[in-house]
């Protein structure tokens, strides 16, 4: 047996898709959030926890391939709709969420013009990292961390993240850049604000030398099941390297 397969799969909405979205291709319907992951179990793929799929891809052993769910901004669609599924299932994900945004809409959203849409709750996301789902920092605000001063960008990664802890009751040791916007100045201030890791939205497959605080992710878009799926998998093992 050769070495195992590490992805990282990236939800934002799980829902009907609303076409008056700026980013309709974000909601992915129940059902076909049901077929991708029910899909991928059938041909041998096992979905563990984020740690656990990081930790095998990092060390290229031999065995099954890994793959871990996460959903960036915390909407409350996760919370009753894709959870309940995966508990259902023996399964976990990691939700990285907007904290200020804590039982409220998302705010960044709507300031562009886009659709609005009720997050999560504190309360809801405590009820989770209870429940064996990790919860991680999205920022306080979602903004565009290139663009921030020093002072504000320490604001969004470090206060996110203590506010996040008073929140759940729980450390919290994973982050996720808004927009997948960040430099070396960012992913500096994310180390130093004490994340054990960050994730990115570039495409790509967990390698051996995949830094911590740059995982790759595959963005699971509303077509996210059977061969689309396996294809947009198959395209990110390119991008890192792998042949398969």
């Amino acid at each position: 047996m050769g070495p195992s397969t590490s992805v990282v799969l990236l939800y934002h909405r799980i829902g009907p898709m609303k076409l008056s979205s700026h980013v309709a291709g974000q909601y992915v319907s129940p059902r076909v959030f049901a077929w991708g992951i029910d899909g991928l179990s059938a041909r041998g793929w096992r979905c563990g926890s984020l740690d656990e799929c990081i930790e095998n891809g990092r060390g290229a052993a031999a065995g099954e391939n890994t793959l871990a769910i996460t959903f960036d901004d915390g909407y409350l669609s996760i919370y009753e709709s894709a959870c309940p599924m995966l508990k259902d299932r023996g399964m976990t994900a990691a939700i990285y969420v907007v904290v200020d945004s804590l039982g409220g809409i998302n705010e960044w959203d709507r300031r562009a013009g886009d659709q609005e849409e009720k997050m999560m709750s504190a309360a809801q996301a405590r009820e989770l990292a209870e429940n064996g789902f990790e919860i991680g920092s999205h920022t306080l605000t979602h903004p565009h961390l290139t663009s921030l001063t020093d002072e504000h960008l320490s604001q969004e990664i470090v206060d996110s993240k203590h506010k996040l802890e008073d929140a759940i009751g729980r450390e919290v040791t994973s982050f996720s850049y808004p927009y997948g916007d960040y430099d070396c100045r960012v992913l500096n201030a994310a180390v130093a604000a004490g994340y054990k890791k960050a994730l990115s939205t570039k495409l790509g497959a967990i390698v051996p030398g995949t830094s911590l605080f740059e995982i790759p992710r595959v963005n699971v878009r509303w077509n996210g099941f059977g061969w689309q799926l396996r294809r947009k998998i198959r395209r990110a093992m390119r991008a890192s390297g792998l042949s398969k």
